[in-house]
């Protein structure tokens, strides 16, 4: 589930993943089609599609770019964790992309939400084939067939390895709507079968878990938004992402939509008449004062899908960026509910920018300084 175009300090206003300036319109180019024979038909030109994989796991000079992660796992004595690990790219200053990468990691046993950050600017890589940045033992790569994550926070370091066992989901067939602030490419990897290692205090353990993969990219105008969204992996097989997308200043909707992934491989659209996110609760953050929704039911009344979500750490704000301004909530989520009559479970991550508007829309550097 990322703006103004400020090259990196933009880098949060969506999907997760945030600020306030995202979103491209990439070239469409178009595909003569030549029919043969004696009488053959005019020559006809299909649109190229909007988003092309493996080539769009690389990075592209647009306005603004993030390849966003998230994840349950548990470790060889039963200990679970859940992560988020994203990077952004802004677009190139002459032969210079800046890039700023975000993570959090949530320790079920302990209560614990702890959060971090580093900046690197990089080189234009045209030719790059998937996506590479390293910096001082943090590492996000992948091609689409295979990913590296590696973070560590605090007494905690992250060497987690992820390979998708499920088809790719181009949302709304590759380019979804923000409203007033433009257009992002958008396709997702639902699930992908993750192991490694959580080295704590020095001593390593082996992991196993799940881990959802998202990538969107665009060229965004300096219009504030906010939204709710949320990916579902239900056990069943069904994956689900859905998002609610408004205006910070009074919390009109500007767009929503939802995508389901079948057992059976089958993809569904879900349009924003359709997809309902709610919640009846709230909890204010005890360091901006910020107060999100708290509990979740999103409901897709064509699918007869109804799902309660629960936070497993309510306080899961990442706050206090150096870089980027906006708090925002990012953490995992416990699913139940019911499909079609069926009782289901599951799990997923829940994201929430633009619960602070004021915050939003401030300038640049005046966020409050952290130590990542």
């Amino acid at each position: 589930m990322r703006p103004t175009q400020n090259h990196l300090a933009g880098t949060l206003l969506i999907r997760t993943r945030f600020n306030q300036s995202l979103i491209l319109i990439l070239a469409l180019g178009l595909l003569g089609v030549v029919a043969c024979g004696a009488s053959a038909p005019e020559a006809t030109a299909t649109p190229e599609p909007l988003v092309t994989l493996p080539k769009d796991e690389a990075p592209h000079d647009s306005g603004i770019e993030w390849w966003y992660f998230n994840g349950l796992f548990t470790d060889d004595i039963g200990q679970e964790y859940s992560y988020h690990f994203v990077t952004f790219q802004s677009k190139a200053a002459g032969s210079v992309v800046p890039h700023l990468l975000q993570a959090s990691l949530g320790v079920h046993s302990l209560g614990e939400h702890l959060t971090g950050e580093k900046v690197i600017l990089d080189t234009l890589k045209p030719d790059a084939v998937g996506l590479k940045v390293e910096i001082n033992g943090w590492e996000m790569q992948g091609d689409g067939e295979f990913y590296s994550l590696e973070f560590d926070l605090v007494e905690y370091a992250l060497d987690l390895k992820a390979i998708p066992v499920r088809p790719p989901i181009l949302h709304q067939g590759g380019l979804v709507g923000l409203g007033p602030a433009g257009d992002t490419y958008y396709y997702t990897r639902s699930r992908l079968d993750t192991t490694g290692s959580i080295t704590v205090n020095g001593e390593q353990r082996p992991i196993t878990g799940v881990t959802w993969m998202d990538h969107q990219w665009g060229d965004v105008l300096g219009q504030g938004v906010g939204w709710d969204w949320a990916s579902v992996q239900l056990d069943d097989g069904t994956d689900l992402m859905a998002v609610q997308v408004w205006n910070p200043s009074d919390r009109t909707p500007f767009s929503g939509y939802g995508t389901l992934l079948l057992a059976d491989g089958s993809v569904l659209t879900i349009d924003q008449a359709d997809v309902l996110i709610t919640s009846d609760e709230t909890w204010t953050s005890p360091g901006t004062n910020i107060e999100y929704p708290s509990g979740w039911v999103i409901t897709i009344p064509s699918q007869e899908l109804d799902l309660q979500l629960e936070p497993v750490l309510v306080d899961s704000e990442f706050a206090g960026s150096q870089y980027v301004p906006p708090a925002y909530w990012e953490g995992e989520v416990r699913v139940v509910g019911t499909r079609q009559g069926n009782a289901v479970t599951g799990r997923g991550f829940v994201e929430l920018v633009g619960y602070d508007p004021n915050q939003l829309s401030a300038p640049i550097g005046t966020g409050p300084s952290q130590t990542p």
